[in-house]
């Protein structure tokens, strides 16, 4: 993000400078579609309810790992920066964001994807929403996963603040 980074809101910054763990609550979706509960299951996508969360994020030379536990349900995924764009992948696949400056605090917006290092079109492209925001005073995201014909896979959102 460069100097954006600076005038995004102390809560969203502090989240991103480097701690090593977080902790916070979150709501959960489930999408009703067979398809798509077996897209959840298949990512390891938590269950839907209220739950806990302890998000780590190991960082080494080329990017960091994000793990997020909800309650007992793990997944992960890596991000990397590849030119000016910030790369999501979860096993073979992996998705190209643009960091989207706003007024409380930041949303991705996914420019492109590949599955085994294939790009694929973007109208076969997960739906997604990813937002992260200030609000009286806490780290706050939301997170929305949908896929074409389909419909929605899972939503999450909560808030985190620094372990």
């Amino acid at each position: 993000m460069g100097p954006r980074f600076d005038r995004l809101p102390p809560a969203v910054r502090r989240l991103h400078s480097g701690a090593g763990s977080a902790v916070g609550a979150a709501e959960v979706v489930r999408g009703r579609h067979p398809l798509a509960r077996m897209v959840a299951a298949l990512f390891g996508f938590p269950p839907a309810g209220s739950h806990r969360l302890l998000v780590t994020f190991a960082t080494d030379a080329n990017g960091e790992r994000w793990t997020r536990a909800f309650g007992r349900h793990r997944f992960s995924s890596r991000l990397d920066k590849r030119g000016t764009a910030l790369v999501e992948r979860f096993g073979p696949l992996r998705f190209a964001f643009d960091l989207v400056s706003e007024d409380a605090g930041l949303r991705m917006a996914m420019t492109g994807w590949s599955c085994a290092g294939v790009p694929m079109p973007m109208r076969l492209a997960p739906r997604t929403l990813a937002r992260e925001w200030q609000q009286d005073g806490r780290f706050h995201f939301a997170v929305a996963l949908a896929l074409p014909l389909i419909g929605d896979v899972v939503a999450y959102s909560g808030w985190l603040r620094p372990d």
